[in-house]
């Protein structure tokens, strides 16, 4: 039997049995719409970065100096040799990095990476080459995965002893803060605290609440829902003799509904 309908006349009978019919019809599918069942970024690759027409510069005090001439321990130091390679400045503090032979510039490098789509394929390799020389686990050519973002994500993930360097936190909230939405710098800023390795929080393709979760959806009876199909999956939620059914590709656009069935508020995260 098709999965909502089966849900349908499972909720149906249910409610039946709990003598609950005199109230109306069962509450059961989430009203939608065809228009909200639009693709999850939770399932695919983040979406590349496309290049931006202009980068905003940073104070002119932190463009005095490079990578080589400020204090390593600055954030602000930290993120100047992305910024130079989106001007057009050269390279100079990316082989900074490489000189000083620090492993903790790794995860500096592979978060340049991420956006590396705004800085043209010369630039991107020169952050790869870097990558391959402070790592020394990689092959010295640009062929194959390793010369792809997510296998430098899983790289830095599966070695916990690579820990960004001192001002690390608050590059990365400058980073996200100018590459992906202001209110990123909110979560990651210097001297947050975190019980997981900031090195491996990554941004995945959408600004902060770019995935709006379901709140108390409204709710038609299934013989409403004209906008499933028979081969539609749906998640069964029961509670105190009360059953809803939320069609899986409506929770794609939003990943969480937040609701309240039989009295029993809930979270359901897919």
């Amino acid at each position: 039997m098709k999965a909502w309908r089966r849900w349908a006349i499972i909720a149906l009978f249910s409610v039946a049995l709990a003598g609950c019919g005199a109230a109306g019809t069962p509450e059961i599918a989430p009203a939608a719409t065809p228009s909200e069942s639009t693709p999850s970024t939770a399932d695919t690759a983040p979406p590349p970065v496309s290049p931006s027409p202009e980068l905003p510069d940073p104070p002119p005090a932190a463009r005095a100096g490079s990578m080589a001439a400020q204090s390593p321990e600055s954030p602000i130091a930290l993120l100047n040799p992305f910024l130079e390679l989106a001007r057009g400045d050269g390279d100079s503090g990316v082989q900074a990095m490489v000189d000083r032979g620090d492993p903790s510039y790794i995860p500096v490098l592979v978060d340049y990476l991420r956006f590396s789509g705004l800085l043209g394929e010369d630039n991107r390799n020169t952050i790869i080459r870097a990558l391959f020389n402070l790592s020394g686990a990689a092959p010295g050519e640009l062929k194959g995965s390793a010369q792809f973002w997510d296998w430098w994500v899983r790289w830095v993930g599966k070695h916990s002893e690579i820990q960004g360097p001192q001002g690390y936190h608050g590059f990365k909230g400058l980073l996200f803060n100018r590459m992906v939405d202001p209110e990123q710098s909110k979560f990651i800023h210097s001297g947050v605290a975190s019980r997981i390795r900031v090195e491996e929080i990554v941004w995945g393709g959408v600004p902060r609440d770019g995935i709006p979760d379901l709140i108390n959806p409204p709710v038609i009876t299934p013989r409403e829902a004209g906008y499933l199909f028979d081969e539609d999956r749906v998640f069964g939620v029961s509670f105190n003799g009360e059953h809803r059914a939320y069609p899986l590709r409506i929770l794609n656009a939003h990943e969480m509904a937040n609701d309240v069935v039989g009295g029993v508020p809930f979270a359901l995260a897919y």
